[in-house]
């Protein structure tokens, strides 16, 4: 059974209050965290990340007060609920692998930390990243062994959902 599921940016996006365009992703999400057998863990950098996204949303809004109450609620909501859980990016490990998949060709600093994250701390990364996914699974396959990183499985939500929907 699955314990530890590294989530991508995009998951975490409704948390402060931004659409993330994953049809039915609310509920899905919500029922997952009712079970209480997954610990999400994340990376700070996502955090970062929606603040970015909520920055430009304010600067064509007329509602920055709700956008910054829904994103401290975020902040809030991911620091007090024991179901997720930061994962420290300040890690020489964490940097040798994103450095590999950089060399591997992801361009995006952020995603590669946040992967290298995953490959160190959890048992999926789930991701709607596919680039980011064909990288990893090269990467797994071909030189996981050689940082000793885990094996990991790399999905979308779509397959991350098939997969735990039997884990009741």
């Amino acid at each position: 059974m699955m314990n530890r599921c590294f989530l991508d940016t995009t998951y975490l996006m409704p948390l402060f209050g931004l659409s993330n365009d994953i049809p039915g992703f609310e509920v899905q999400f919500l029922a997952l965290l009712k079970k209480g057998s997954i610990t999400f863990l994340y990376s700070p950098v996502s955090v970062i990340e929606i603040k970015w996204q909520v920055i430009k949303l304010e600067k064509t809004s007329n509602e920055v007060d709700t956008c910054e109450k829904l994103f401290s609620r975020g902040l809030t909501s991911l620091k007090n609920d024991r179901r997720f859980k930061a994962v420290d990016f300040i890690d020489a490990s964490i940097n040798d692998v994103s450095v590999e998949l950089h060399k591997l060709g992801h361009a995006d600093y952020f995603d590669t930390i946040i992967a290298g994250s995953a490959l160190w701390h959890a048992e999926v990364l789930v991701t709607e990243d596919d680039p980011l996914r064909k990288i990893l699974h090269a990467f797994i396959r071909d030189r996981a062994t050689d940082l000793d990183v885990e094996r990991i499985a790399v999905q979308d939500w779509s397959e991350f959902t098939r997969n735990t929907s039997g884990n009741r």
